[in-house]
């Protein structure tokens, strides 16, 4: 028996704090057991302004929350941003010693056991474990990549054997296979070039660090991951992070005179600095943080309590932040604000079929708020990380709200779509995943815009997103833009998207819409305009899909208020050809297929042909191409 999905979500809001919140870096201080935070905006420091476990070993951050996992008491600690207040304690197993943790979704986070050689799957509402994933002997590091879940598992002190990165299908909670890896492997992430670099920091006083080069699809079946390549930078190294420019930089606890940074060329492999010729950070150099948005590293340096920004475009340190005693793990959470130029709400969702659940853990998140920020994201990457992007599937519809805002008709494009619509290098084109937009005042009476599928002009997921980072600012954003002149609307609350399944192949390759974000360029907290009842305009007729056609074409139009609609086919001498509707319609949206017949139910002929609808003393045309 055939399964069917069908999922339908109303009223699904991220919660908005009350006020502004500024983008805040946290320090996590393992000595002091605290937190501190730098704003990012101002540069002030608070410290130790939240008291942690008796062992504080990792914070993340997420939306508005900032979890810390402690070691003793073995727990997750969920702290408001804004109020600085614990929230929730989430016990883990006594004598597990859980030492990393990365989410899963907007509810679920893998948190590492270094004693019980597991995973434990923390269900974060719900203050619950949810199961346990054998997973390798002493976990550590642990990242997630869409599906795929990567664990360090070091082997154990004092021989660090077996040393393994284990992959785990995160759909199912279960382990996938495992890769051997040199000694002590501490950390894993993923490159721009699709490899993972784990680095392992060997064992004190035998072999020295190095960084293994996993490729998920290795040579020779292309099907399993294997390392394909190790880098020696020595020393014993204890964080990584991997830059969108292909550079690497490796951090040390280095000597009595300061720390040690190494950096390395993943795409050729150089190793420009090493520990016979490190870059000089802070003393104790113990975790990295790249900040994707600023293009910006930070360096804790644990022995120095400090934290340090590092310019990676001349590799100094350029500013240096007092932290608390021991200055270790760190996380920023982003700028949140009262009244903002995003979508807001979900008013439904119903996703199509087939689904590929892409980005559903973390669902409504991934849809609302701005678009991923990462500057990496370019005409040629475009974002796929599932906490940003949800797929509607095939044929999927979703719609969204503006609560504290309105979208106004303004000079220019009033709204931005954002799709991860990348350019294809081998082909040329751009990747497209096509969906047709709606938009409405009230949130009942929607007014879809006029596309056209030989232009693109009017749908969303066909034009490519130059750039994440101003997403405000049309020319430098690109991306699916609208003008709400072209609906004859004043102002709008609600976006609907619906993806165009069968009724439009974009290309062999190309899948279904994945919505990232709805910006609103033209926005305002007042309306001024008439309610949606007064509609400025009593219907619209929407183009016709496909067009141009072979056997068939859809008609869709809609009415502002019941009345009488006649809706004819007229050729290029005037002559009707056809009446497909001639009633009293309610308000609401109507759809009408006509078959390329005549009255009389004969074929016609190839040709241009105008469909023209009749609402009350008003009258509306669209062109026509028929193709046999």
């Amino acid at each position: 028996m055939k399964t069917m999905w069908l999922f339908m979500c109303w009223g699904v809001a991220r919660f908005a704090l009350a006020g502004d919140l500024p983008r805040t870096l946290f320090i996590e201080n393992s000595l002091a057991r605290t937190l501190s935070t730098v704003n990012l905006e101002t540069g002030a420091v608070l410290n130790d302004v939240a008291t942690l476990g008796q062992i504080p070993n990792q914070i993340l951050a997420y939306r508005d929350k900032v979890l810390v996992l402690n070691s003793v008491p073995p727990e997750i600690m969920v702290i408001d941003a804004r109020s600085l207040q614990v929230e929730r304690h989430i016990a883990l197993p006594e004598g597990s010693n859980p030492y990393g943790m990365a989410l899963v979704g907007a509810n679920r986070v893998y948190v590492t056991l270094l004693l019980m050689d597991a995973v434990a799957v923390v269900e974060i509402k719900e203050n619950r474990i949810a199961k346990f994933i054998p997973c390798g002997k002493a976990p550590q590091g642990i990242i997630v990549d869409g599906a795929t879940a990567l664990v360090a598992n070091t082997g154990g002190y004092p021989d660090y054997q077996p040393s393994t990165v284990a992959f785990i299908d995160v759909a199912r909670d279960s382990l996938l296979t495992s890769v051997a890896v040199p000694a002590n492997p501490q950390v894993v992430r993923k490159g721009p070039d699709w490899n993972y670099y784990v680095l392992c920091s060997g064992v004190w006083g035998g072999n020295s660090g190095q960084l293994a080069v996993i490729n998920p699809y290795a040579p020779p079946d292309y099907s399993s991951p294997a390392v394909v390549d190790t880098l020696v930078v020595g020393g014993y190294p204890g964080d990584l992070a991997v830059l969108p420019n292909g550079m690497a930089y490796v951090c040390d606890w280095g000597d009595r005179t300061g720390g040690f940074l190494y950096k390395v060329n993943i795409y050729s492999g150089e190793i420009l600095h090493n520990a016979q010729n490190p870059l000089r950070v802070g003393r104790g150099a113990m975790h990295l943080l790249w900040d994707k948005k600023n293009a910006e590293l930070y360096i804790s340096a644990f022995d120095q309590d400090v934290v340090q920004k590092f310019d990676v475009q001349q590799d100094r340190v350029v500013i240096t932040y007092p932290a608390g005693d021991g200055s270790q793990d760190m996380a920023i959470v982003e700028r949140s604000e009262s009244s903002d130029p995003w979508a807001d709400e979900v008013v439904a969702f119903s996703p199509g079929q087939p689904w590929s659940k892409t980005g559903y853990d973390f669902f409504p998140d991934n849809v609302l708020g701005p678009p991923d920020p990462d500057c990496g994201l370019n005409s040629t990457n475009s974002t796929s990380d599932p906490a940003e992007i949800l797929s509607l599937g095939h044929g999927g519809e979703i719609t969204l709200a503006f609560t504290d805002n309105v979208v106004f008709d303004g000079p220019g494009v009033d709204f931005i779509i954002f799709e991860n619509v990348f350019m294809n290098l081998w082909t040329g084109q751009p990747y497209m995943e096509a969906a047709t937009v709606a938009v409405s005042q009230d949130g009942n009476l929607f007014i879809e815009f006029p596309y056209d599928t030989s232009s693109y002009a009017g749908l969303a997921g066909c034009h490519v997103v130059q750039s994440t980072s101003h997403p405000l600012d049309p020319q430098r954003s690109g991306a699916d833009q609208f003008d709400l002149a072209d609906v004859r609307l004043p102002w709008i609350r609600y976006v609907r998207i619906t993806d165009m399944g069968d009724r439009w192949q974009e290309g062999s390759l190309n899948g279904d819409f994945d919505l990232d974000a709805i910006v609103a360029v033209n926005s305002r907290t007042l309306v001024s305009s008439q309610p949606a009842r007064s509609l400025p305009m009593e219907f619209h007729l929407a183009a016709n899909y496909p067009n141009p056609f072979n056997s068939s074409t859809t008609l869709s139009f809609t009415t502002a208020a019941p009345g009488r609609a006649k809706l004819t086919v007229i050729n290029l001498l005037g002559q009707t050809v056809a009446t497909l509707m001639d009633q009293n319609v309610p308000a609401g949206s109507h759809r009408v297929i006509w078959d390329g017949s005549d009255g009389s139910g004969r074929a016609v002929n190839t040709g241009l042909y105008w469909a023209v609808l009749q609402f009350g003393d008003s009258v509306q045309r669209r062109k026509m191409v028929l193709i046999k």
